[in-house]
């Protein structure tokens, strides 16, 4: 055993459970929770092992009490055959105040309307808000034409299967015995993830899924290729997550149905997760995102009737992204959030998302990823998440503790404030941490999360400006991040960017001064590639390549390298560069980066231009000039205009 294994045994006892028994139990494919089967497993459990018996009582329970779907008319006929019939199923009640009755959720008979009794509903009030998973005993009461109208199913005894409660003193006093490393392979192992399998970054990033479980309104998005685990823990870990599929996302879903008139996912729930977000739909009158953006901002929400709700919960969006043959994103430069759909591309509402977990880093699901070491039961892990979402002594420590001098925008600040605080309930539930810990383990995760977020956002649109958050103390990570935004085509080969049309921010230049129509040096031919350089200065940047045609083939510098006096690359990029001082300043030259690169045997130069701080403007026998891209062409602007531009973009 670990030794993590080993104090949680010694310390926690009954509340751990080896994570690998789901798998060896009888469930077979049943979906069930892992909460539900860890709290199956435990009832028949010898010592810390599973007997041949009590798998055989396992497959016993499951065969008896848990039916498919196709099961439905057995029975149902059976309760009309006045038999009592056990299931094990996720009830759930709602009010109906019209009828002024209680009435009962059955998942696995498509039944909406059963009747409950009312002491079941006082000993077990989650049914009212998430529901619970439990074995119910049911009954049938025929119609007898007099009091009972139609044919009625009853609840009449439940049993549920979930700690209804935990001593969250203990638990924190606990985890003193605990190093941090212990106490993070603890955590890692009780989300069913085997800690063994994961490096640091990746067990934070592990980490971050749950924050929103463990702290009030917070809001995530996690980006990654198919096949990393994203939805596990939320489907499996907490009964207060509701997972929506790829779909439609409309207003009385997310928080109020007029029709029957019941509270939507996010009043009822800890976190509302949207999966396959790539698939999501709105609906067409934009009601859905209209409310969605007004409740991560403020956490109140409008009903049907016009008055406001409140709610606590978060809110976690995961999408699949395509990956470069890096294992990167391969829109990384453009902007992650660029293939999900165009309402939740809006910069308005990824501003709301207070972090981004690169999901990218996590590796695929093997058979080395499931825990087979101890680690919490999943219906006392989901309890005790729940119960410190309520602790106001974490948010006291924080707002006294954290400190972000190179941080000015107050969303950021309360973004990685939750964040931070939402990591130290994970990791310091008993609040014994050093300043160095805290630093280490909460802000600076939570500064790189909401950074994720910023820099999405430069990307996405210009009027968000490029910012670098900092710590106290910066890790690697602050201290590498550029100062400014980095432009979509740096990093990319000439070959990769001569197989990309024209656009805004690509241009082709075939030479840089050599006129091949005239067979000789052209004063025109180099203001023509002067002018785009500034028009990019202008606009949103962009990439020059000299030596490509316009449809992309390479024709090489080789004609402007024959009439300089040494024809070599250094000789050219310092005439380019003279020329850009000449012309434009020499202010502007250090936001743009000259590289040379090869392309089917012929020499290409790459011109980098980054967005520049001032207007720009080129100095020629007209006197000065104004330039900007519209579309794939660069065009001079009037004095009138330019001024407009100016008082836009400055």
């Amino acid at each position: 055993m670990e030794t993590y294994e080993l104090k949680a045994r010694d310390y926690y006892g009954e509340v751990v459970i080896n994570k690998g028994l789901m798998a060896q139990a009888g469930f077979g494919a049943r979906a069930i929770p892992v909460y539900v089967g860890e709290w199956i497993i435990s009832q028949f459990l010898d010592g810390e092992s599973l007997s041949g018996e009590g798998r055989g009582e396992i497959i016993r329970i499951v065969t008896e009490y848990l039916p498919q779907k196709a099961d439905k008319n057995i029975i149902l006929n059976r309760l009309k055959e006045q038999e009592e019939v056990q299931i094990l199923d996720d009830f759930r009640v709602n009010v109906n105040l019209d009828q002024n009755t209680h009435e009962l959720s059955i998942p696995v008979l498509d039944v909406s309307k059963a009747m409950i009794q009312k002491g079941i509903i006082d000993e077990n009030p989650m049914l009212l808000k998430t529901g619970m998973w439990g074995l119910g005993s049911l009954r049938y009461v025929p119609p007898d034409g007099e009091d009972v109208k139609k044919g009625q199913i009853w609840m009449v005894e439940f049993q549920p299967f979930q700690t209804p409660g935990v001593d969250l003193g203990y638990f924190k006093e606990c985890r003193r015995q605990f190093s941090i490393n212990e106490w993070i392979d603890l955590l890692i192992s009780s989300c069913q993830f085997n800690p063994q399998a994961l490096n640091d970054r990746q067990k934070q990033l592990l980490l971050s899924r749950i924050i929103p479980l463990v702290q009030p309104r917070v809001n995530m998005a996690e980006l990654a290729p198919k096949g990393t685990g994203k939805s596990f823990i939320y489907d499996n870990i907490s009964r207060y997550a509701a997972v929506i599929p790829g779909g439609k996302l409309s207003a009385p879903a997310l928080f109020y149905n007029k029709s029957t008139k019941q509270i939507g996912l996010i009043p009822r729930y800890d976190v509302v997760v949207i999966d396959e977000v790539q698939k999501i739909r709105t609906d067409t009158s934009g009601e859905a995102m209209a409310g969605l953006k007004m409740y991560l901002e403020s956490g109140r929400y409008r009903r049907a009737t016009g008055d406001m709700g409140t709610s606590e919960a978060g809110f976690t969006m995961l999408g699949n992204i395509t990956m470069d043959a890096d294992g990167m994103p391969l829109y990384e430069t453009d902007g992650v959030f660029k293939e999900l759909p165009a309402a939740l591309q809006e910069s308005a509402f990824i501003d709301r998302i207070h972090g981004l977990i690169e999901g990218w880093f996590m590796t695929r699901i093997t058979k080395d990823t499931p825990s087979k070491s101890l680690g919490f039961k999943g219906d006392f892990f989901s309890e005790v998440l729940h119960e410190l979402r309520g602790d106001l002594q974490y948010a006291d420590y924080v707002s006294h503790s954290m400190r972000l001098p190179h941080c000015d925008d107050m969303r950021d600040g309360k973004a990685i404030a939750r964040i931070a605080e939402g990591f130290l309930k994970l990791l310091f539930p008993d609040m014994q941490l050093s300043e160095d810990e805290f630093i280490q383990y909460c802000v600076n995760p939570a500064v790189r999360m909401r950074q994720q977020i910023r820099d999405e956002l430069a990307k996405l649109d210009q009027e968000y400006k490029w910012v670098t958050i900092k710590s106290e103390r910066p890790d690697e990570f602050q201290l590498s991040h550029p100062e400014r935004k980095p432009e979509p085509y740096e990093g990319r080969s000439a070959e990769e960017l001569c197989a990309l049309p024209e656009s805004a921010t690509l241009e082709f230049k075939s030479t840089l001064r050599w006129d091949l129509k005239q067979d000789k040096v052209s004063k025109n031919v180099q203001f023509s590639v002067i002018k785009t350089i500034a028009a990019f200065l202008n606009s949103t940047g962009g990439a020059l390549l000299i030596g490509v045609d316009d449809t992309g083939n390479a024709t090489g510098i080789e004609r402007d390298l024959k009439v300089l006096s040494n024809p070599t690359i250094d000789v050219f990029q310092q005439t380019l560069v003279n020329l850009i001082v000449e012309y434009i300043g020499a202010e502007f030259a250090e936001l743009i980066k000259i590289s040379f690169d090869v392309v089917e045997g012929k020499q290409v130069c790459i011109v980098i231009v980054a967005p520049g701080p001032n207007p720009s403007y080129i100095k020629s026998s007209k006197g000065k000039q104004f330039f900007i891209r519209a579309g794939n062409t660069t065009r001079s602007l009037d004095p009138e205009q330019t001024v407009a531009y100016i008082d836009m973009h400055w």
